[in-house]
């Protein structure tokens, strides 16, 4: 499935894509069950702590439904599209967020949209709203201008007295994407994002891909990175081995590279 030409510059242009129902409702209810599963598990089986977010990472790789994913023409097919032919798996991230998630998103000279296309596809398990804790972004926010305008948003700042720009962050001009299970988010982490609202407990996943690297300065930039990751760019070994072609070739580059792999 590959993007239009359309859709590829709404991306490039705003730093982020909406498609709506990819998935059906039975696979939506399926990536739910096994998210659930994931979660549980990594937990002990307890309840769902109301007071901090449960990260888990690698995530996807843990249920067969959810690992077959980023090999899928739905969610291959557009990464391609906007990272270019061979693009490679960075990793897999699980999330049940609580509260408020500050505005975040590149600066402090990080900026990997400068170097090299990238795309983070987010799933969400649940409906999302403005007051449900929907993803917010602000469009344009990812490409690097100096001096950046937004450097007072992007560094995840939650006090509550912070007023950016005079006003309190959730007033902050942006577009809200509201989505239902199923609909799937295209953005770049660059991208300044953030979201307000919302029960303990609700579920966002999430897929990155960057492009092949050709230049040195990108293979570098590559490398760097996974110096600093302890999970992404980390393959898990049901990858590597797949008998999936697809699933193979999009950790090649950190097999040919000699990164560790997760023993998942």
């Amino acid at each position: 499935m590959d993007l239009t030409t359309d859709q590829v510059s709404h991306f490039q242009i705003f730093g982020f894509l909406l498609l709506r129902g990819l998935f059906a409702g039975d696979e939506a209810s399926l990536m739910e069950q096994e998210a659930s599963d994931i979660m549980a598990e990594a937990r002990g089986g307890g309840p769902v702590d109301s007071t901090k977010v449960q990260p888990v990472q690698p995530f996807f790789e843990r249920r067969p439904f959810l690992a077959s994913l980023p090999a899928d023409d739905r969610i291959y097919g557009p990464a391609q599209s906007l990272c270019g032919q061979n693009c490679q798996l960075i990793g897999t991230e699980g999330n049940l967020h609580v509260g408020d998630t500050p505005w975040h998103g590149g600066g402090h000279g990080h900026n990997m949209t400068s170097v090299m296309p990238n795309v983070k596809i987010v799933f969400y398990m649940d409906r999302m709203t403005a007051d449900t804790g929907a993803l917010r972004v602000i469009p344009g926010s990812h490409r690097l201008l100096l001096p950046d305008p937004y450097e007072t948003l992007r560094s995840r700042n939650d006090a509550p007295g912070f007023r950016p720009f005079g006003i309190l962050p959730q007033d902050i001009p942006c577009v809200c994407i509201e989505t239902q299970p199923g609909d799937v988010i295209f953005f770049t982490e660059d991208t300044l994002h953030a979201a307000f609202g919302g029960l303990p407990g609700r579920h966002q996943h999430a897929v990155s891909f960057y492009a092949d690297p050709q230049t040195d300065e990108q293979r570098q930039y590559i490398h760097d990175l996974y110096a600093k990751f302890r999970f992404g760019l980390h393959p898990a070994e049901s990858y590597v081995n797949s008998d999936n072609p697809r699933l193979r070739s999009i950790v090649s580059r950190a097999v040919e590279w000699g990164f560790e792999t997760s023993k998942l």
